[in-house]
């Protein structure tokens, strides 16, 4: 008889199948739904979310001065190389917008215009159609342009702070004959 209420007791003791599931379940599902909320609130929602407007961010500075002056050249036409010498070259029509910082800067450009236009003109010589048809290879000879713009400025007035911001390309075609 001892021995009954002792098995007695220890089912009353046991949970139940339906407890235990329960708990199973639980730890199962809601623990990666608890982490994963967490990692989405903490991680992703603030990289989706847009920035706070009232929060402007870095100071954005405006790279071209209220006195800018641009001056516009010209339009040049240059021959392209070409693989085959027996054919007939195909022209480059370019033409060059220089942004200078203030009208001295564009005064003495433009008196000396004839010397930027051949420094325009040498840095598109000697090149084929494929280097002219990369953007990479144009935005590097509008860099080369204003480079050798500056350079050419110190050269001619050592004394004065004349800077040329910017070189654009307000026309750059290949035309085949």
């Amino acid at each position: 008889m001892a021995e009954e209420q002792n098995a007695e007791q220890e089912e009353e003791k046991k949970p139940s199948p339906l407890i235990k599931y329960g708990v199973l379940l639980g730890v199962v599902v809601v623990v990666p739904v608890a982490l994963a909320f967490a990692a989405f609130s903490l991680f992703l929602k603030p990289a989706l979310d847009p920035e706070d407007p009232a929060d402007p961010g870095p100071e954005v500075i405006d790279p071209f001065p209220a006195t800018m002056v641009e001056i516009i050249f010209d339009e040049q036409q240059i021959s392209v190389q070409t693989e085959d010498p027996e054919m007939v070259a195909p022209l480059l029509l370019v033409q060059v917008m220089l942004t200078c910082r203030d009208a001295e800067t564009a005064a003495l450009v433009d008196l000396r215009k004839s010397l930027f236009s051949a420094m325009i003109l040498r840095m598109h010589r000697g090149r084929t159609r494929t280097e002219l048809n990369d953007t990479l290879v144009e935005n590097s000879i509008l860099e080369q342009i204003k480079q050798q713009s500056n350079i050419l400025l110190k050269r001619l007035n050592p004394e004065a702070d004349l800077m040329v911001l910017d070189a654009l390309h307000l026309k750059y075609t290949i035309v085949d004959l």
